[in-house]
């Protein structure tokens, strides 16, 4: 029989740091722990390799050579999962004589069949290298758990380019994950921090593309296989929330575009509907909480609906852009008043506030430790069971708001809350449903749109009432037109939506 390779598992959250949080860890967190803490400080320089058509980080490895002083060591990081910032990866480390990597000195048990280890190794070369000042607190805890919080302060460069590292990484040597979860909590209330998704090597690999960080949309449905549980689906649809979450809130942070601002308003409004749809079933004290923070955390983040509405009006390719990109007047107005919204509400500050570190944290937890099982019944039922009666509710709540009667603007706009939980439901369960699911949602996900169109120019009147631009009276007059003739358009596709056959 062939051997055996026993896989070892690294387990680490990851945080970025706003400013360096060394002094307030030392002064305000280290007091908290009861146990026993070692330091140490070095300077790593680390140098990733892979050939040129990437083929390693195709296959979701991550290949490394760390130097510190006359000490080397190779490092393969194989493909693992990250939820909510947790990762779970297989490591693999060797010492080596030089600063040369050698792939063939890993076991060849590790490595899928297909790859030609010899030919690999010798279309090996450096991609970028990683430079920073590590300081490690090693701490035994009372609960006889051992884990390390390490500081990295340096830079991700290439040739061409470089990204700055302020990161902490929370590591589990020994004991529980849950550990590690109760220390970043922790660190989040006395540092500025942000839950953090991506590696190093991930910003190295950005940086060598020449390519920033994209903004995600969110998929049209949620993957989920018919068969599974309740507790399932729930655990998916948060799992994608959190991710679709920290990664546009990390190209917002890099990047500025509002764009990634909005889809991080989005993922954190799925995540609230998630709470909202499984509660009732997987009824726990800790969901009840994460469900009322999440709730006041979103009214911080209610003005982006605004800069939203903005970027419609200003937008080259939009609806709008043929009658307003000409008024020279208008969009520097626009963009002062997204400039001071902006200003205003510090969405960097918002992103890396206590309260969102800690929300972020505790659901990952809440994925981990699952406290519904002690508490609940049904979560192991198929989540099938649920989704006819959970869509068909849904459903008649937004015939209620929607009443088969023609809607003004005004009506439109208060059912948006509406229909936006609806199409969300919808989101979650959609994809357990292979039939007939295309041709109910397309024209409420249109009529979703028209509600957003709706809401920029509604914004428009209400600036024009308050201004007064040269052109204000014609302007007036187009939005006026504007307005009718997208509602007529509205009502035409809710026409067509209200006559659709339910796919569940």
């Amino acid at each position: 029989m062939p051997k055996k390779i026993q896989t070892p598992m690294e387990v680490e959250l990851k945080l970025i740091a706003l400013n360096n949080p060394l002094l307030a860890f030392e002064e305000q967190v280290l007091p908290l722990l009861d146990g026993q803490v070692e330091v140490s400080k070095k300077t790593l320089k680390n140098q990733y390799f892979d050939t040129p058509e990437q083929l390693l980080r195709q296959n979701k490895m991550g290949l490394r050579v760390r130097s510190t002083n006359d000490l080397h060591e190779q490092t393969l990081k194989m493909k693992g999962t990250t939820v909510g910032g947790l990762h779970q990866r297989p490591e693999f480390n060797l010492p080596l004589a030089t600063a040369n990597v050698d792939i063939r000195l890993f076991d060849n048990e590790i490595w899928p069949v297909t790859f030609d280890i010899n030919q690999i190794q010798n279309s090996l070369g450096p991609l970028f290298t990683t430079h920073f000042h590590r300081t490690t607190y090693r701490i035994n805890d009372a609960e006889g758990n051992d884990f390390e919080v390490v500081f990295d302060v340096g830079e991700v460069a290439t040739d061409k380019d470089q990204h700055p590292i302020n990161e902490i990484e929370l590591e589990l040597i020994k004991g529980k994950p849950n550990a590690l979860f109760s220390l970043a909590n922790i660190i989040a209330q006395h540092c500025d921090v942000r839950v953090n998704n991506l590696t190093k090597a991930a910003y190295g690999y950005a940086l060598v593309s020449g390519k920033a960080l994209q903004p995600k949309k969110m998929a049209y449905v949620l993957p989920i296989v018919r068969n599974a549980s309740t507790e399932q689906a729930f655990e998916s649809a948060v799992a994608y929330a959190l991710q679709h979450w920290q990664h546009n809130q990390t190209v917002y942070v890099e990047t500025y575009r509002l764009q990634a601002l909005t889809e991080m308003v989005r993922s954190i409004r799925l995540l609230l509907q998630v709470f909202s749809l499984y509660l009732p079933v997987l009824q726990c004290k800790e969901l009840l909480e994460l469900h009322r923070d999440l709730i006041k955390f979103l009214q911080k983040l209610q003005w982006q609906d605004e800069i939203h509405a903005i970027r419609y009006l200003r937008s080259r390719k939009g609806p709008f852009s043929k009658r307003l990109n000409k008024d020279s007047a208008l969009m520097s107005y626009l963009q002062g008043r997204k400039e001071g919204l902006l200003n205003a509400h510090a969405p960097q500050d918002i992103i890396f506030s206590k309260q969102s570190a800690s929300i972020q944290l505790k659901t990952a937890a809440l994925l981990l430790n699952r406290p519904w099982r002690e508490s609940a019944h049904g979560f192991d039922a198929p989540v099938l069971e649920h989704a006819h009666g959970w869509l068909s509710q849904g459903w008649q709540t937004l015939l209620q708001a929607m009443p088969n009667k023609t809607m003004q603007a005004p009506q439109y706009l208060s059912a948006q809350v509406i229909l936006r939980q609806t199409l969300l439901n919808g989101f979650m369960l959609a994809g357990l449903f292979d039939e007939g699911r295309e041709g109910f949602r397309a024209p409420w996900l249109d009529l979703a749109i028209g509600m957003e169109e709706l809401n920029a120019l509604a914004l428009l009147q209400q600036i024009l009432q308050e201004t007064d631009l040269d052109d204000k009276t014609d302007l007036l007059k187009w939005t006026s037109d504007k307005t009718n003739a997208l509602l007529n358009v509205m009502e035409m596709t809710r026409n067509v939506a209200l006559n659709a056959e339910v796919y569940w």
